[in-house]
């Protein structure tokens, strides 16, 4: 049950608090007085969008808290679920900062939007005038009838399952664009990979192969060189290692004599030790050239291909063909398996769908259970509404397929006091009779959902005279069962209310702002008397509305 609304900021409205009890609570105001700012603000607080041109000053912070009594409601589970803190005087707030930004909390905890409007929708109705055209759409028969025959939880299954479906149709859709285009560049792939398979790429090291097949272009000259080099410091004669050699092993023995002379000997000794090492390394390239059996034509063939790949492919190393290598196996190989990836996604299919049928069925079976009582109590509100001789009744069939709502379509028809013939409800009804047929559906499923609060927002448009005496006793019945506060025009529904407030404008500091106040017992027989006569000082009008508050 709502019990506070506080709005600060929001267009016409500075600051306003009200408070709301059990019952019935009726809200009332001239034309642009301002009555539906604060259904913009309420509705601002339940998780609607937020229009920033409402927020005239920007200034300051936009501000609306709700206070909802929750002890009647069974909300500790949604509470534990989502990680709140429960409270049985729970507080949501939205705020819109100076930048526009829009945050919204519950308990203080910051939430989401779509977690603040799953806890609101539990909470309260708001309907409108502009609701009543829900009626005229096929679909909501499905939500009035999964709500009598407490289907809802059944649905929301169904509804994730068909979900899926849907989704894997689309895979499978995907997956045959896939495979039309793989089809398409299958040859060419495969052929493109024929290239790349005539390369060992695991043992292929294109710096070590450049490098062999340099050196075989330049082989002899490489020889001659390798050959002078080991022939001058080899020599049978006395060559160079020899001479060094000697010249160490005589500095040596005089190396002690100085520090100079022992650095000189040190140095000349490494030189030695180098020119050794020179003589070892080029003697071990000389007999690998010599003795090497590799095909060098065929080492120059490899490296040919390697360049000739990077130059077709325009790529700038042995990483990136090995990355392209990858890629061409991975579509052939995907080519292969696209096939029986569709068929298992087939039979998933098949499973899932049989199984929503099965689903689909027992909905649909509920769903039309419940008619034959609805249409009972909906004719019977109609009645009492001033429709005696008008007849509705919901025509549900089966569709050929299952779809979003199952396997059920459905009708509502409408039979008016003057025609005997059953025509649908959005052909032929009035604005006025789907303003009491909308009523009529209101009242009924209040008995069947734990909705504790519903606002009606000039859902009497349209209604005069003894029928808005009968739509008001109705409003009157629901709010025994259920909180019900009716932003109304109309001086029947006004006077039921338990409690009146009056919405009206005011001149502060230059400015018109809207404000709402509580009416005593006095106030409310003249705010009637006005409704009803335009002036409240009428004699006739004030007893009246006497008569009608009493």
């Amino acid at each position: 049950m709502l019990k506070r609304l506080k709005i600060d900021n929001y267009a016409l409205i500075d600051s306003i608090e009200i408070s709301f009890d059990k019952g019935m609570t009726s809200i009332t105001g001239e034309t642009g007085a301002g009555k539906s700012i604060i259904l913009g603000g309420l509705s601002m607080v339940l998780g609607s969008r937020i229009d920033n041109s409402k927020i005239i000053n920007k200034d300051k912070k936009c501000f609306v808290e709700a206070v909802f009594d929750l002890s009647d409601q069974n909300s500790i589970d949604f509470f534990s679920k989502n990680d709140l803190d429960y409270e049985d005087i729970t507080i949501i707030r939205r705020e819109v900062n100076q930048k526009g930004k829009s945050r919204a909390f519950i308990n203080d905890t910051p939430v989401k939007l779509d977690l603040l409007s799953g806890l609101t929708n539990k909470l309260i109705d708001v309907h409108s005038q502009f609701n009543n055209l829900s009626i005229l759409d096929s679909n909501f028969i499905f939500l009035i009838l999964d709500s009598l025959s407490n289907n809802i939880d059944d649905f929301k299954i169904y509804l994730n399952e068909f979900k899926s479906l849907q989704l894997i149709k689309r895979q499978i859709e995907d997956k045959k664009i896939i495979r039309e285009k793989l089809n398409s560049d299958l040859d060419y792939n495969k052929f493109l990979f024929s290239e790349f398979e005539e390369l060992n790429f695991d043992n292929l090291n294109i710096d070590e192969l450049n490098n062999k097949v340099k050196e075989a272009d330049n082989v002899d000259q490489i020889k001659e060189i390798l050959s002078k080099i080991n022939n001058e410091f080899n020599t049978d004669e006395i060559g160079i290692s020899d001479k060094l050699s000697q010249i160490v092993k005589s500095l040596s023995k005089v190396a002690s004599s100085s520090r100079r002379l022992n650095e000189l000997t040190q140095n000349l000794n490494l030189v030695n030790e180098n020119l050794n090492q020179i003589v070892n390394d080029s003697e071990s390239i000389l007999n690998d050239i010599s003795n090497s059996d590799e095909n060098i034509d065929k080492l120059r063939d490899t490296l040919d291909k390697v360049f000739s790949l990077q130059n077709k492919h325009r790529l700038d190393s042995l990483d990136d063909l090995l990355k392209l290598k990858e890629d061409l196996s991975f579509k052939i190989s995907s080519h292969d398996n696209i096939d029986s990836e569709i068929e298992q996604l087939e039979i998933k299919i098949k499973l899932l769908t049989e199984n929503l049928l099965f689903k689909a069925n027992q909905i649909h079976d509920k769903r039309k259970s419940v008619i034959p009582e609805f249409q009972i109590l909906m004719n019977k509100n109609l009645s009492e509404l001033g429709m005696e001789k008008s007849d509705i009744k919901i025509d549900l069939f089966e569709s050929e397929t299952i779809q979003k709502n199952g396997i059920s379509e459905g009708k509502f028809l409408f039979k008016s006091n003057n025609s005997s013939l059953y025509s649908e409800l959005k052909d032929i009804a009035s604005g006025g009779e789907i303003s009491r047929v909308m009523l009529s559906i209101k009242s009924i499923l209040s008995n069947f959902t734990r909705l504790s609060s519903i606002i009606f927002d000039e859902i009497d448009t349209g209604i005069s005279g003894s029928v808005s005496s009968k739509v008001a006793e109705l409003m009157k019945y629901m709010s025994s069962k259920m909180q019900v506060i009716v932003i109304t025009h109309t001086p029947q529904v006004a006077s039921k209310g338990d409690f009146h407030y009056k919405v009206f404008k005011r001149e502060e500091n230059n400015k018109i702002i809207t404000d709402v106040k509580l009416l005593s017992d006095k106030e409310r027989v003249n705010e009637i008397a006005e409704m009803l006569s335009g002036d409240k000082s009428n004699k006739s009008a004030n007893e009246l509305a006497n008569e009608l508050l009493n």
